[in-house]
Order: structure tokens, then C-alpha cells, then sequence
């Protein structure tokens, strides 16, 4: 049985604003994308994937966000409550696929 349910929008992060911030500091800074992604615990590399946009991996987000005293969480756009609470009711929906069905509550 195919489900109908599709959500709205899912939970996202802003790699685009946390890149245009990353850069400002690094060009502040001065030292080089080398020195500083070695003292944040990354590659020069993942700085210029954050800096372009692009995603890394959340441990380095992570990192990252330390060295720029920001909490990772201000670039997370999480999903809409109603969505969150739709899907919960889904997928959470009182029917087991071992009794089959025994489980159901109205």
C-alpha cells in the first residue's frame, strides 16, 4: 500500500550563511585557510566547501562553529511543528506488522 503522506518541507541547514560568515573570519583573521583548518580540526578543503555552501560532515560543522563561538544550531531550519507531529503520528500508528493489526488504537 503506497502512502499519500509527503511532507512539506524537511529539516534543513544554512551552509550558505555559515559560509559567508566562516570567510568574513578567515579573511579577518589572515593567517591562511591552512593554519586556521588546522587549529579548528578540519581541511582547507572543508573550509572552501563551507565557504562555497556546500555541506560537510556534522562533526565539522560542529568544529567549525566552535572556532567561530556560534552555536551550530543557529543555521538548522527545522521542519515545521505540524509536519513533525503528522509524521510522528504515522509513523507511530498503532498497527503491528507482527499481530497483524492487534496493536490498533482509535
Amino acid at each position: 500500500m503506497a502512502s499519500s503522506y509527503a511532507p512539506a518541507r524537511l529539516a534543513s541547514y544554512d551552509y550558505r550563511e555559515l559560509g559567508k560568515l566562516l570567510r568574513a573570519r578567515l579573511e579577518e583573521d589572515g593567517r591562511g585557510w591552512r593554519v586556521c583548518a588546522a587549529e579548528i580540526g578540519v581541511s582547507a578543503s572543508d573550509l572552501s566547501r563551507i565557504c562555497n555552501g556546500q555541506s560537510v560532515s556534522a562533526p565539522k560543522v560542529i568544529a567549525v562553529c566552535d572556532w567561530l563561538t556560534l552555536s551550530f544550531r543557529a543555521f538548522y531550519d527545522p521542519p515545521p511543528q505540524s509536519v513533525t507531529a503528522r509524521g510522528l503520528a504515522k509513523l507511530f500508528h498503532g498497527e503491528s506488522t507482527e499481530t497483524g493489526g492487534a496493536g490498533h488504537v482509535e
